[in-house]
């Protein structure tokens, strides 16, 4: 093989891969956060310690352990350890912003203690996802709705996770 040849070679792999790169991100995605079977590196069973707090004191107002399942092709599905006659589980969606940073969007309904309708309440994650994968801390906000859809309070807190699947 002559030096011109090689120079080619190497010229034409090295436009390949970069033209795969730019596919994989106008998909969403990043080569740094698939898997090798393909997998979004926050696809997964995750387990979580949550802390929700007073948005303008920062006080907390409570403590309680999550469990989220990030799907492939970014929807999720989130539940967490409050009595479940007080609220439904959160349905919602995911979207990977960065290498390791994600937003996650879902929304759960609520209801009084006699079993009726109380609202909804929409919760907004940032998530950072640690360099292995296996660990994830995230920021919370969010909002109580009445029936009609109007806010009733706001929702801030903090989130760390850890992959148990």
């Amino acid at each position: 093989m002559t030096q011109g040849t090689s120079l080619k070679t190497v010229a034409l792999m090295a436009t390949a891969a970069a033209a795969t790169t730019l596919l994989i991100q106008a998909c969403g995605g990043s080569a740094e956060a698939q898997t090798a079977d393909g997998a979004n590196a926050i696809e997964g069973v995750w387990e979580s310690n949550v802390t929700i707090k007073d948005c303008t004191s920062g006080a907390v107002q409570r403590t309680f352990r999550g469990e989220t399942v990030f799907h492939r092709g970014g929807t999720l599905t989130a539940d967490n350890s409050l009595p479940v006659p007080s609220r439904s589980t959160s349905l919602g969606v995911w979207t990977q912003d960065a290498p390791g940073g994600y937003t996650a969007k879902f929304r759960f309904l609520r209801f009084n203690a006699d079993g009726s309708l109380a609202g909804a309440q929409k919760v907004a994650r940032t998530i950072v996802l640690s360099a292995n994968a296996t660990t994830m801390t995230s920021t919370i906000t969010g909002q109580l709705l009445d029936l009609a859809e109007a806010p009733l309070a706001q929702i801030c807190g903090t989130e760390t996770a850890v992959r148990i699947y």
